[in-house]
C-alpha cells in the first residue's frame, strides 16, 4: 500500500507543478529569483513540441473516427489533458531554469529537484560534455558514484568540482558528492558567468 501511496503523492506533487508552472508561463513570472537564469529547456523543446502538436492533431481525428458518444467525450478529455500536459511541461522547463545569483548557484530540474551550491563551496566549473543512458533525470554517476548529475535529454555539459563532498537533500533521497553536473544550453556563456561570480575559485 505504501508504494502505492508514494505513487499517488508523486503524481500529485507533479500535476501541481505542471498547473505552476502553467501560471507562471501565463503571467510571464519564471522562477529566477532575481538572479541570472540559466536556460536547459532547449534541449527537449522540439520534442515537446512535436508531441504537442500530435496531441492537437490527434483530438479532431479522434472526434471523428469514434462513432460512440460516450466514448468520443472520454476521449476528447483524456486528448485535451494530454494536450495540456504537454503544454505544462514545456511551461515547467522554461519557467523553472537553473539560477546565479550572488548567494549561490541553483541547478534544478523542473521544481522538483533544487541544488544550491554557495560560492565558496565550488573549487571548478568547467564545460564538460557527457551522454548517459537510462530515463532518470537525477543519477549517481563516475567513478565511485562521486558526481551528482542533473540530466536534460540525456546528457550534461557543465561540471561543478566542489571544494570538499557535501550532502544534497533530494526527492530521491540524500547524496554526499564531490561534483555536480549540469546541462545548460549555452554551456560556454553559463561557465563564463558562474566562473565571473566565483572570480577566486572558478577554474
Amino acid at each position: 500500500m505504501r508504494p502505492f501511496t508514494q505513487l499517488a503523492r508523486s503524481f500529485v506533487r507533479f500535476e501541481v507543478d505542471i498547473w505552476v508552472s502553467l501560471a507562471r508561463a501565463v503571467t510571464r513570472r519564471p522562477d529566477t529569483l532575481g538572479g541570472t537564469p540559466i536556460r536547459y529547456a532547449g534541449a527537449v523543446s522540439a520534442t515537446f513540441w512535436a508531441f504537442i502538436v500530435v496531441s492537437a492533431v490527434e483530438i479532431p481525428a479522434v472526434h471523428l473516427l469514434i462513432p460512440w458518444p460516450a466514448a468520443r467525450i472520454v476521449a476528447l478529455g483524456l486528448g485535451i489533458w494530454g494536450l495540456v500536459w504537454m503544454i505544462g511541461m514545456l511551461a515547467a522547463h522554461h519557467m523553472h531554469p537553473h539560477v546565479l545569483t550572488d548567494e549561490s548557484l541553483r541547478v534544478r530540474y523542473l521544481r522538483r529537484v533544487v541544488l544550491d551550491i554557495a560560492p565558496v563551496e565550488i573549487r571548478a566549473v568547467r564545460h564538460d560534455l557527457r551522454a548517459y543512458d537510462g530515463a532518470k533525470s537525477l543519477q549517481l554517476t563516475g567513478p565511485g558514484d562521486e558526481t551528482l548529475t542533473v540530466i536534460i535529454g540525456s546528457a550534461t555539459n557543465i561540471r561543478v568540482i566542489l571544494t570538499e563532498p557535501r550532502t544534497f537533500h533530494t526527492p530521491h533521497g540524500d547524496f554526499t558528492v564531490g561534483a555536480v553536473a549540469f546541462w545548460a544550453d549555452d554551456a560556454q556563456a553559463a561557465v563564463a558567468k558562474i566562473r565571473t561570480a566565483i572570480p577566486d575559485r572558478a577554474a
